[in-house]
């Protein structure tokens, strides 16, 4: 799972230099703008800002909606798995049971390891960890299940098991890959940039005008910063205000079947 410095740095604390790098163009916009004036002694009517801003604020609905897609599908999956795994459990009682109790241990096992997976929390080396462990015991569950299959007696049992277990597998790699996917850095990086740009723009058009209302460029800020706080806090289910702990919980309610 890679990382860079965007996804290595807490939300807050990129919300927050972005609010302050706005300001911060917003005020060399004004001083820009004022030394222009004083320089022409005239005061100039330039054209609104009111196109660049909604050229940003559609930038922004358009990565907040990507982030929010992505959010919903890692939800849904983390359910899936649960359904899943769920499935296979109760399909384990096909067998005798003495086999029955074998599949049943490791299943256990399992479970414990897909629950550990998001507990862990954004630690990348544990997140590969338990990721690696679930791989080690579903190989076991389906090397015994394929076992089993060359039995005639186990003939209805496999039929049902097989394709529980290989939806099984499956699942564990669609939701790793969906963890991967996040809005790309470049856009990140862009957004930033355009903001911090129409903040100066906004800044340097009124001191032209020789006024500028700190109110509404702090207000500004302020609504830019916070859309985009949102927007890497849904981008980042383990961690921050929005996480999966709810659907986690359906994996959780699964060691209800080991009791």
């Amino acid at each position: 799972m890679n990382t860079n410095l965007l996804d290595a740095t807490e939300a807050w604390m990129i919300a927050l230099l972005l609010f302050i790098l706005m300001l911060i163009s917003s005020y060399i916009g004004k001083l820009t703008g004022n030394h222009i004036r004083k320089k022409t002694g005239t005061e100039e009517k330039l054209p609104e800002t009111s196109a660049l801003i909604a050229l940003l604020f559609f930038l922004l609905a358009f990565t907040f909606g990507m982030s929010g897609d992505r959010y919903d599908s890692r939800r849904k999956v983390v359910v899936e798995e649960a359904n899943i795994i769920g499935t296979a459990i109760l399909r384990s009682d096909l067998y005798p049971d003495s086999t029955r109790i074998l599949f049943r241990n490791d299943f256990k096992d399992y479970v414990e390891t897909r629950i550990s997976y998001y507990e862990v929390g954004a630690d990348v080396k544990g997140i590969f960890k338990a990721d690696s462990l679930s791989q080690i015991i579903s190989a076991k569950l389906w090397k015994r299940a394929s076992t089993l299959s060359k039995d005639p007696a186990n003939l209805a049992a496999t039929q049902q098991m097989i394709p529980a277990l290989n939806d099984m597998i499956d699942i564990t790699t669609t939701r790793l890959s969906g963890e991967k996917a996040k809005v790309p850095q470049s856009i990140l990086v862009m957004l930033f940039f355009l903001a911090m740009i129409i903040a100066f723009y906004g800044g340097y058009s009124e001191g032209r005008k020789g006024k500028i209302d700190w109110l509404v460029q702090i207000g500004f800020c302020v609504l830019v910063s916070l859309v985009v706080l949102f927007t890497l806090d849904l981008d980042r289910p383990r961690r921050g205000f929005v996480n999966l702990d709810t659907p986690n919980q359906t994996i959780i309610d699964l060691r209800k079947n080991f009791n």
